[in-house]
């Protein structure tokens, strides 16, 4: 990639849901597991791998940092571990205690866009599910010549919370507004911010002094949305698989329509490659007495029971006379003898003792949290 398509990045990690507890108690939305061997932040990352973006500065909240790093490792799956790569950690906090003390709270920002030499900067975050080709934003970013650039996708109004934010056009479709989502006559189609920008750096460097200079301070993508109704932004819709995580029932849909082929081939298998940590582990055993029904696995299970219609990830363990339907289970779990577990999600490390049965529904999936052992019925 020459030089005067280069591109840095900023992915901020730090919007979180009390809606979406008690699976972000022990960690950012931007790990959650997605799709058996899957987190939501591998698609950003992805993205900007497949674009070639090779510096990126990330924001993530105090204590949420552990399983980033756990993930991340060197960094090498989304080829940042190269002579010239780099991603820097940040945590959110610190730059709200650089104000209260009155200082320079987005020096690190401006410094690491100075020293990027990029001309271009890519915003993004990891609550959205989507698989952006940046390249092809670059270019219509370049025709456009203005300074901002977002990506936007045309959804049912219910697809959006109360905090994202809708766009609306005027005859000639350029953006005349934008609105936080509490409209009140939404459109049959709305356009959804996907809080993904691409923005001329020198632009960027000067709206972020200006943002310090009147004490503003949260992710930058998200001070752009709040201000960019004053710019002249330039728009570009995205048209291929999406969702959107706000509450635990969007994330539950989001896995679950995954078990349909078109969409699993259309978010992880376009031309666009979506990487992840790799793994080095045995294969899944079935036994004899198993019998699996459009599911998908990860690596390393020991199945002996019944799984229908779920998504089971990598190294969980499902005994003789167990069903699972309707249901997530994430990494090590275990499901005992006799064990029902229909229309739940099932955390890291969680036990279902024998003959125990979790039983929610669609609207409302039962959440079992990290390393529970549960001994009695929930339904």
């Amino acid at each position: 990639m020459n030089n005067s398509n280069k591109m840095a990045a900023i992915l901020s990690n730090i919007s979180s849901s009390k809606h979406l507890s008690p699976l972000t108690e022990v960690r950012p939305i931007a790990t959650l597991p997605f799709d058996c061997k899957y987190r939501l932040i591998d698609f950003p990352l992805s993205s900007l791998s497949n674009a070639h973006v090779d510096n990126i500065f990330m924001t993530f909240n105090e204590g949420e940092t552990q399983s980033v790093f756990d993930h991340l490792g060197s960094g090498g799956e989304w080829g940042l571990d190269g002579f010239n790569s780099r991603y820097f950690v940040y945590i959110q906090q610190d730059f709200d205690r650089l104000r209260e003390q009155g200082k320079d709270y987005f020096a690190q920002q401006l410094n690491f866009l100075r020293k990027s030499k990029a001309p271009y900067t890519v915003l993004l975050g990891s609550k959205f599910i989507c698989n952006v080709d940046l390249t092809a934003v670059l270019k219509i970013h370049k025709l456009a010549g203005k300074e901002i650039t977002t990506v936007y996708k045309k959804v049912s109004p219910d697809l959006a919370s109360e905090y994202d934010t809708i766009l609306r056009f005027d005859e000639s479709g350029k953006m005349s507004n934008c609105y936080v989502n509490q409209l009140e006559n939404p459109q049959e189609k709305e356009a959804l911010c996907l809080n993904l920008f691409i923005v001329n750096t020198d632009w960027l460097i000067n709206f972020i002094k200006e943002m310090q200079d009147i004490g503003e301070l949260t992710s930058i993508a998200r001070l752009i949305r709040v201000y960019m109704k004053n710019y002249d932004v330039n728009t570009y819709e995205y048209t291929g698989y999406m969702s959107n995580i706000t509450n635990i029932k969007s994330f539950y849909d989001a896995n679950m329509v995954m078990l349909d082929p078109q969409n699993f081939t259309s978010l992880l298998y376009s031309s666009q490659p979506v990487y992840t940590k790799i793994k080095n582990e045995v294969p899944t055993y079935f036994s004899d007495n198993s019998k699996v029904e459009n599911s998908q696995l990860g690596s390393g299970c020991i199945i002996n029971g019944k799984v229908k219609n779920s998504l089971i990830s990598r190294g969980v363990k499902i005994q003789d006379d167990a069903l699972i339907e309707e249901s997530l289970v994430f990494t090590n779990s275990e499901v005992k003898s006799g064990a029902q577990v229909k229309f739940a999600i099932i955390d890291k490390g969680v036990v279902v003792e024998n003959n125990v049965k979790i039983i929610g529904s669609s609207e409302k999936p039962v959440v079992i949290p990290k390393g529970t052992v549960v001994t009695a019925d929930i339904l």
